[in-house]
């Protein structure tokens, strides 16, 4: 068995920042569709957040792409392939990213500095911000951004390991959990308002609850799969990875922030300032250490070389 060594640390930044962008930004667009007025300080933080970790998460894939960072001229081929996950994916970022960064204008106030090119820039960047069709478009593209982090790991044929269909929808939950907690988090730092957060608290536990048992499923299947999926479960569950597995992904990122959310829901606790950033944080430790366990405990065999191009 070998550990795949072509995806580093980098890719799983990639991973997780996007995830985290995308996910906060449908979670903003559905918090916006149910009452705009209540939820407006969590639209506002998800705003902050959603476009920029995705363009930062894209630096570092570009990083991953070698020759786009010094030539970028070439990334235009990216986009000339229809037939290639890569460019179905360039194709999902550049629309979200065009499309978050409208919504972002809008909820932030941000069209008032575009007043010097006249006074129908800013209506237009308001009104297309505005729009439901941008929202609905939010919705699909955020989805297929946080589904595509799977996908590109799913493609390649020569990881067992990722080449399961529970991957994109681990990875969707996750992504829209750890973007609630991000926008959770710059709310309290800078928009909290004394509005209660509730459905958006009770939707994150049940999403960190989803997680977990989406997590024990895919583990449940691949002790089913050929021995390459299962020495990538095992390396997690009792060997090199095990470690981080449990003390950080499990224990910390998910069954702790699991606990106290519970706890808040059935009224038994509440947590708010300094604490609620923290278990927030947390959040976001396990989602960023799934996507980096999960890319480092590949592994592939000589049976498997002929899909490694």
């Amino acid at each position: 068995m070998v550990f795949q060594e072509a995806f580093e640390w980098y890719i799983a930044v990639y991973l997780f920042l996007a995830g985290v962008g995308a996910g906060s930004i449908v979670a903003a667009v559905l918090a916006d569709m149910y009452d705009r007025e209540k939820y407006i300080s969590f639209i506002k933080s998800a705003s902050v957040i959603g476009m920029p970790l995705v363009m930062i998460g894209i630096f570092f894939l570009y990083i991953d792409l070698g020759q786009g960072m010094w030539k970028p001229w070439l990334l235009i081929l990216l986009f000339v392939n229809p037939t290639s996950a890569i460019s179905w994916g360039t194709g999902i970022l550049t629309l979200f990213t065009i499309f978050s960064m409208l919504y972002a204008i809008y909820n932030l106030g941000l069209a008032r500095f575009f007043r010097f090119m006249g006074g129908w820039l800013p209506r237009l960047l308001d009104n297309m911000g505005s729009s439901k069709w941008i929202k609905w478009m939010l919705i699909l593209t955020g989805i297929c951004t946080a589904g595509y982090t799977a996908v590109l790991l799913g493609v390649l044929r020569a990881i067992p390991f990722w080449h399961q269909t529970s991957l994109p929808i681990l990875f969707i939950i996750s992504a829209t959990s750890t973007g609630i907690s991000g926008a959770m988090i710059v709310r309290e730092l800078a928009f909290k308002t004394e509005d209660s957060m509730h459905k958006i608290e009770t939707t994150h536990f049940y999403l960190i609850v989803l997680e977990i048992l989406l997590l024990f499923g895919m583990f449940l299947i691949a002790m089913q799969g050929v021995p390459e999926m299962q020495y990538s479960a095992k390396s997690l569950l009792s060997g090199k990875f095990a470690v981080e597995f449990w003390a950080v992904l499990v224990f910390l990122g998910l069954l702790v922030p699991a606990v106290v959310f519970g706890l808040g829901e059935s009224g038994r606790m509440h947590v708010s300032g300094g604490k609620l950033i923290f278990f927030e944080a947390l959040v976001l430790l396990g989602g960023y250490f799934l996507r980096f366990l999960i890319v480092h405990a590949g592994v592939y065999t000589q049976k498997f070389t002929d899909y490694i191009q």
